[in-house]
């Protein structure tokens, strides 16, 4: 084999390693980003007062055994346990839809928050199907139930 020929026959497979090295980099560094992405996401849960109001309102309803499709109604009486309800929702959509939309990372997120997310999930189910019926709008919070069932149906695994 000339130097011509070798240069020929190696040329493509060289580009086509280094194309690979290429795209691998790529995706290491968009895991990276998500990972960054989840961590940001969750230290800012954790330092949102009002989000952690709502998250002891809505446990401690639970507690209390409340039904929680009771607050879907707009009544007045209900105004501001409806609103803790509301806001956790809100934040577990917003979540849902960033880790089922790739932008976050779902391994990462899913071992940091599994048993909250679920729990948050069962004690407001009840709520958002309530909601979804008066509203007449089926994908209210679907995200959310979406993750939460996918989740369920693979629950987290022990690593000890």
């Amino acid at each position: 084999m000339t130097n011509a020929e070798f240069i020929t026959f190696i040329t493509p497979i060289l580009t086509a390693i280094g194309v690979f090295i290429a795209a691998f980099g790529v995706w290491q560094n968009t895991q990276n980003a998500k990972k960054r992405a989840t961590i940001d996401m969750i230290m800012a849960e954790r330092n949102d007062k009002l989000l952690q109001e709502a998250i002891a309102s809505v446990n401690q309803m639970a507690k209390e055994d409340v039904i929680f499709a009771i607050y879907a109604s707009d009544d007045e009486s209900n105004f501001e346990k409806r609103k803790h309800i509301i806001k956790l929702l809100n934040q577990r959509e917003f979540v849902s839809a960033g880790v089922l939309g790739g932008a976050l990372h779902e391994t990462m997120y899913k071992n940091f928050s599994y048993s909250m997310f679920l729990r948050d999930w069962n004690n407001l189910k009840s709520f958002v199907y309530e909601l979804r019926q008066k509203r007449k709008n089926p994908t209210i919070f679907q995200e959310f139930e979406l993750l939460a069932i996918k989740w369920q149906n693979k629950p987290l695994k022990t690593k000890v």
